[in-house]
């Protein structure tokens, strides 16, 4: 008798965390609802606490309907935040190189089977030609900005800003937005130690995009960290996963 009132008390105070989960959920702006989304990977989870991704959304200013590149995309983790959020009406296109596929052709794959995230879009392309959308409202570089200029054997596998930042300009809309997130390197280095550390200028990176015709509208401290050392490779094991990395929203002028 005890045993079966203990298991019907436990029934119903799973039924009422559940109901109240729900609610909660249901009482979320779509951005967190996209990052409490019951079926989000587990490693997912695991990455939230240090990539901050509702002030991200935030900051990006997306929103239903819009068309997003993820651009240098990786594995899809932002992928995963935007299909949810655009929703039927939107879109978004992940892009990677060869370069990049090496390390997450594998889990990129299973994260799209079987059409799991309807609103998105595999782009497998090279710098030269990225073969990106049109009337694009946001383009979103996450930690990947830095790699078009880190050289490799292989020149497809790298590029420069005469032959990267037209096609961005191209794909998007009059008043559409870039988010770049990258890691910070030592303040006057602009790209002289990017291959070596994979790091990036936070200054050199604005001068860039102002140059290519942007404008830096904003800018997120959430991911700074002023004890890194800026002498160090980004894998290394003293700063791996805490790097200082600066966030900017830059905008295509409106006409």
């Amino acid at each position: 008798m005890l045993k079966n009132l203990f298991y019907f008390s436990f029934a119903i105070i799973a039924l009422l965390t559940l109901n109240n989960c729900s609610k909660n959920l249901e009482g979320m702006t779509i951005l967190e609802k996209s990052i409490y989304q019951p079926d989000r990977f587990s490693d997912d989870d695991d990455n939230d606490e240090r990539r901050k991704p509702l002030s991200i959304l935030k900051f990006s200013g997306i929103k239903p309907g819009d068309t997003v590149v993820d651009l240098l995309g990786g594995g899809g983790y932002y992928t995963e935040l935007f299909n949810y959020i655009v929703g039927d009406k939107g879109k978004v296109y992940i892009q990677n190189n060869s370069l990049f596929l090496r390390f997450v052709d594998k889990p990129l794959t299973k994260r799209l089977k079987g059409g799991r995230l309807k609103n998105a879009v595999r782009i497998d392309s090279e710098f030269a030609d990225m073969k990106l959308p049109k009337n694009v409202d946001l383009i979103f570089i996450g930690l990947s900005y830095h790699d078009i200029y880190v050289k490799r054997e292989d020149p497809k596998l790298y590029s420069n800003s005469k032959e990267f930042f037209p096609q961005l300009y191209a794909a998007l809309k009059p008043g559409g937005k870039i988010v770049v997130i990258d890691h910070a390197a030592k303040p006057g280095s602009g790209i002289n130690n990017i291959s070596k550390l994979h790091r990036i200028d936070e200054q050199w990176t604005k001068k860039e995009f102002e140059k290519a015709g942007f404008k830096l509208v904003k800018t997120l401290d959430v991911l700074r960290n002023p004890k890194d050392n800026y002498d160090l490779d980004i894998w290394e094991k003293e700063v791996y996963y805490k790097t200082d990395r600066f966030v900017h929203l830059y905008e295509k002028p409106a006409s």
